[in-house]
């Protein structure tokens, strides 16, 4: 199949890159590094966005690019390329009103992808999605530039947690090897992502830790943020990305979430898992996706009800692992 995918990056021009909703540095770092590369070979490629670009990932070449409205790009793109998407209503924006027209090639390495695009390259050994753009790239023979790499290698860094995350092996290191190879700065990119955080994510910190309740015996940390909470202290919400690790850090605890409330009844929860409990498994039960140590989930449901749903999903998980 990458060859297929690398046969027609070679051979179109009108390509139109997407990827999900409230994207992470995988997802972002996957859309322009694809996006820059394809402008570098001379192709007419639209990079597309449903939510306002997240603020941690402000340093990224292409930023400037992104369009932000499905019908703001200039041409008829003859490939849609969605990157990091579990399934086809998690793109955004909305692009049913292409998919008549136009090929979606689905790109990803998430092990609940169903393999929703015409053609599809879904691998679930890669540590990121970043990872199998590298690939198609490679295959490609497009030489990679400074700026391409600098994505691509946050997108790694993102989705193994700075190489602390379980799947890292000797593999993920060449692979960065091969990413810094242009003359890439590790640590410029590693510090715009772990040590340039906005006063208002300490904030953040706090109140996720005032709010956090230890339950199932010690196993499970869990706690709230509220939309108003953001709005207080005039922080986004992509300042809370990855906030849910700290709640997984601590000895004995198995899984930590994090439950966004964004209206009375529409909840954002990200769940992380030291690998006994398969979260992506908790996540789909209710609308969601992810891997077995990191899933999220949009749903439609009073908080309460949530918060009581997922406690008894992740018991009921724990007592049959």
């Amino acid at each position: 199949m990458i060859e297929q995918i690398a046969s027609i990056v070679r051979d179109q021009d009108n390509f139109l890159v997407v990827t999900h909703v409230n994207p992470d540095g995988d997802a972002i770092g996957s859309l322009l590094g694809m996006y820059l590369a394809l402008k570098e070979m001379g192709k007419n490629a639209a990079a597309l966005l449903g939510n306002e670009f997240p603020e941690l990932f402000r340093f990224l070449p292409g930023k400037r690019d992104i369009l932000y409205r499905s019908d703001s790009f200039n041409f008829i793109p003859a490939y849609i390329v969605s990157l990091d998407v579990a399934a086809e209503n998690r793109i955004t924006p909305d692009m049913s009103g292409l998919r008549g027209s136009t090929k979606l090639i689905n790109v990803d390495h998430h092990p609940t992808n169903p393999g929703y695009g015409d053609i599809n390259y879904v691998q679930r050994y890669a540590n990121s999605t970043t990872q199998l753009v590298y690939e198609i790239l490679e295959k490609v023979g497009h030489r990679l530039s400074v700026n391409v790499g600098t994505c691509l290698y946050t997108g790694l860094v993102t989705d193994t947690g700075c190489f602390k995350f379980a799947g890292v092996t000797s593999h993920t290191f060449q692979l960065a090897a091969k990413l810094l190879e242009p003359g890439i700065d590790s640590y410029e990119v590693t510090r715009h992502l772990f040590e340039e955080y906005a006063p208002s994510r300490l904030i953040l910190e706090r109140l996720m830790l005032e709010h956090l309740e230890t339950l199932l015996s010690g196993k499970l940390s869990l706690s709230h943020l509220d939309i108003e909470d953001f709005e207080k202290i005039g922080a986004s919400l992509s300042e809370a990305e990855n906030l849910v690790n700290r709640l997984r850090e601590t000895r004995g605890v198995e899984v930590g979430v994090l439950i966004t409330k964004l209206s009375d009844d529409l909840c954002k929860v990200s769940l992380r898992s030291k690998g006994l409990i398969d979260v992506s498994v908790i996540a789909s039960e209710l609308g969601g996706g992810g891997h077995r140590r990191a899933a999220g989930i949009k749903v439609s449901m009073p908080i309460e009800e949530l918060r009581e749903r997922l406690v008894d999903l992740i018991g009921k998980a724990m007592i049959s692992s």
